[in-house]
């Protein structure tokens, strides 16, 4: 009897640790199911203060197991460089999408401009900057007039052409404005830290605060337009400013046309027709044909050619 409890006994110790051991490798499977996948999240490397440019020293990445990644997760540094700091962000601190602005007027000029290119202003007047309806956002070709002196049947002509030099450049800024609209909030919040502010020379009248505001960004008689351009297009654009200047004109493109088309030169020819006086005017006399030589003749002591 006692040795059949025995074996008994023996027999559920084995059959206990069997179904622990089963638990178990169920929890590390489930485990590693559910926290072993990881992905990657933005972390602040310093603390950041409100509205400051967040820069790539700024941040860094966090591995975190997926389950344990809150909304808004963001797994790109790229997506947060040169974007500003909605709330103050401390040090450590997940970077969610809720908690930063993107690139606006706040963030500086220099945060607009795609890595590897360069802003150039060029002078605009109500002609060439369409009116001054350019902004900020807006595509444009660059065009001009050339004229050059070339020599055409042993005499000098001055020829003048239009030319579209430069094709689909993106507007930076036009004049002093850097984004068409700002995001409201921040409007709401600079507005509201002027209000409670001290300073007695501040006007508290909120109406007054948010037009000084907005004039502030906008710029609607400006006097340039900002382009993003190649560093080779840069010193293109620099060359005809600098002798042609006074024809550049802005050629405003629909949003969605990203076109590039070869364009050819236009000439008063091509603007007058055929049917013009300009166009069906005299012509230079046509070349002669040489006379040719039959034989050389014997004249004086000399060899005369003879011609037909």
């Amino acid at each position: 009897m006692e040795k059949r409890a025995t074996i008994l006994s023996i027999g559920l110790s084995f059959l206990a640790m069997y179904l622990v051991w089963q638990y178990i490798s169920g929890e590390d499977e489930r485990l590693k199911s559910e926290y072993q996948v990881t992905e990657n999240i933005v972390v602040a490397k310093r603390d950041i203060l409100q509205y400051e440019t967040i820069r790539p020293t700024d941040i860094t990445l966090l591995t975190v197991p997926a389950k344990f990644l809150p909304p808004g997760r963001i797994g790109n540094q790229e997506d947060v460089y040169d974007s500003v700091a909605a709330i103050p962000i401390n040090k450590g601190e997940f970077i969610l999408d809720n908690k930063i602005i993107s690139k606006n007027i706040y963030s500086g000029l220099d945060t607009q401009i795609t890595r590897g290119k360069r802003a150039i202003s060029v002078p605009v007047n109500i002609r060439s900057s369409v009116g001054y309806q350019l902004r900020p956002g807006n595509r444009v070709d660059l065009a001009a007039v050339f004229e050059y002196d070339v020599e055409q049947f042993g005499k000098i002509k001055r020829v003048n052409e239009v030319k579209v030099f430069l094709q689909d450049l993106l507007v930076l800024a036009s004049g002093r404005t850097i984004q068409t609209e700002a995001p409201k909030a921040v409007d709401q919040q600079i507005i509201s830290q002027l209000m409670s502010d001290k300073n007695p020379e501040i006007p508290k009248n909120k109406t007054e605060l948010r037009e000084t505001l907005n004039y502030a960004k906008t710029d609607a008689n400006y006097a340039t337009v900002t382009l993003e351009v190649t560093p080779e297009q840069s010193q293109t654009i620099a060359f005809v400013m600098s002798t042609y200047g006074a024809t550049l004109t802005l050629l405003m493109r629909n949003a969605d046309d990203r076109t590039i088309t070869s364009k050819r030169n236009q000439t008063l020819e091509d603007v007058m027709g055929p049917d013009s006086f300009f166009v069906r005017g005299p012509k230079p006399p046509s070349a002669q044909k040489p006379p040719t030589v039959k034989f050389n003749d014997f004249q004086g002591g000399s060899l005369v050619p003879v011609t037909e």
